[in-house]
């Protein structure tokens, strides 16, 4: 009997997000780079901390920028160093500035990182504002639960008018703690 009960808890909080994620969310590295520097001023990245990844970004912009998209890659990494894409997804910049996407996971991360940002609501970006991302940290309770632990690349791609602005690259793992 204790033990259906048991199950019953268990079965219960892993339903409705009761229940804690046992892995972190760990980053080995992050790159950022301007492509286009006609639109780009500066941009800095820094990983913070790499177990419990916090990262911090910086940027600025040349020219106030009307309209963007971001083109996003997630891959898991294979012990023989191929890769399995996972996602492959563009999404409207100015649309997920305004959070469109706030019901599915992309926007969930979204707003916590607004929370931690001055990201503008919505477009035009402007030109010569510094906006930050201070300490953005990549919590595991956001992720699914029951995650594979694996190695994974992300890699977004900030376009302007098909032209290719910025590039970010994030390299990590989801690792279990045992």
């Amino acid at each position: 009997m204790l033990a259906r009960f048991c199950l019953l808890v268990i079965f219960l909080r892993l339903q409705f997000g009761l229940a804690k994620n046992n892995y972190d969310i760990a980053i080995k590295s992050l790159s950022c780079k301007i492509i286009a520097k006609t639109y780009v001023n500066n941009f800095d990245c820094i990983l913070v901390r790499q177990r419990t990844a916090v990262v911090a970004v910086k940027f600025s912009l040349n020219q106030t920028i009307e309209h963007f998209d971001v083109h996003g890659t997630f891959d898991f990494l294979k012990k023989d160093k191929n890769r399995m894409n996972i996602a492959d997804m563009k999404m409207d910049g100015c649309k997920y500035l305004g959070s469109m996407y706030q019901n599915n996971i992309v926007g969930k991360l979204f707003k916590r990182l607004k929370s931690v940002s001055n990201l503008p609501a919505n477009c035009p970006v402007l030109k010569g504002k510094l906006y930050e991302i201070r300490n953005y940290t990549f919590i595991s309770d956001e992720f699914p639960p029951g995650a594979p632990q694996a190695k994974w690349q992300v890699r977004l791609k900030m376009l302007k008018s098909s032209e290719l602005v910025a590039d970010v690259s994030i390299e990590g793992a989801v690792v279990y703690n045992t």
